[in-house]
């Protein structure tokens, strides 16, 4: 016999059996459905309400390769996050979780993973879905995750704001130091010297010098001078760039040291709402059809393969009972 005349016959068999077993299959069908309407009544089944948002990152800074929208989902998704929305909207109590024996933070993450759904969608917007047994509870733990993913967010950038500031103030508080002692060296190489201004007087001196020679020669103190423009004048023209590159260091680090002041005290909002989350007004689970489909189609499943089981081995049955 080939393989398609013994499928030919396998689902003959199959049919006859149904056939026989037509009024028990049908008991079966039709008590399935009734028990599949009875067991998704809300006494049984209760609805679960699902609020949803979705918004735009804003503001943030990403910290490695990662996008403003894989940043964000970070920070919806972080423990310090749910930490604070547990405490806020009293979820220990509100999903009757034992806050004290057994391993609550446990339970209670679980059941925040379970309810709540973070995810990016095809055009890098954040969605944002909430399931509870409470409608207007499902709204607030959409808006509170929301409110507190901005606090966490602020949070960071004071945080590095803070340390950038504090580097550029040791920074610049170290080039103050440096440029006192330029300050100092430079001034001491003025009182002893003469030299306040070397190109200007370089020039000048030059002239009055050439002038004193044709006339005859130079008196002491343009000899004493010529000798410290010889041998100080490279010493102050390298001091004097010395100390303009260090003022203009310590200004940058001032810059920086204030703008991170700045970013410290700003009071930023890090998403941009597309959709608010709502109180919703029909529930999202379970769907009544298709608990009473699945249900009927498993009771029907079994009821045929235990037909065939009885089938097949009846006659075992029957000699095995005498």
């Amino acid at each position: 016999m080939s393989q398609s005349e013994s499928g030919q016959m396998s689902t003959i068999i199959l049919l006859r059996i149904i056939k026989k077993w037509r009024k028990h299959l049908s008991i079966c069908f039709f008590g399935s459905i009734v028990v599949g309407f009875i067991i998704s009544l809300p006494i049984f089944m209760k609805p679960m309400f699902k609020s949803s948002a979705v918004l735009y990152p804003a503001n943030l800074s990403p910290y490695s390769k990662e996008t403003p929208t894989e940043q964000m989902v970070q920070l919806l998704n972080s423990e310090d996050v749910r930490d604070s929305l547990v405490k806020e909207l009293h979820l220990f109590k509100h999903y009757k979780i034992d806050s004290v024996n057994g391993f609550p933070r446990y339970e209670m993450m679980k059941m925040l993973n379970e309810n709540i759904s973070v995810s990016k969608n095809q055009y890098e917007a954040i969605e944002v879905d909430v399931i509870d047994e409470d409608p207007k509870m499902a709204q607030r733990i959409c808006q509170s995750l929301i409110h507190f993913m901005d606090i966490k967010a602020i949070s960071l950038i004071h945080t590095r704001a803070l340390e950038v500031a504090e580097v550029n103030k040791k920074s610049m508080e170290n080039e103050k130091l440096l440029l006192d002692s330029l300050d100092n060296a430079i001034t001491a190489l003025r009182d002893s010297t003469g030299i306040t201004d070397f190109e200007s007087q370089i020039g000048s001196f030059s002239r009055e010098y050439y002038r004193s020679m044709a006339a005859g020669g130079v008196n002491g103190n343009m000899a004493k001078a010529q000798q410290y423009l010889e041998s100080k004048g490279a010493e102050y023209m390298t001091l004097k760039e010395v100390v303009r590159n260090s003022r203009d260091a310590y200004t940058n680090y001032r810059k920086n040291y204030e703008a991170a002041i700045n970013d410290a005290k700003k009071e930023l909002n890090f998403h941009n709402m597309v959709s608010p989350p709502l109180v919703p007004e029909k529930k999202d689970s379970p769907k009544r059809a298709i608990v009473m489909i699945l249900f009927t189609l498993s009771a029907m499943l079994i009821a045929i393969v235990s037909a065939l089981y009885i089938e097949q081995y009846r006659d075992k049955l029957k000699s095995q009972l005498q």
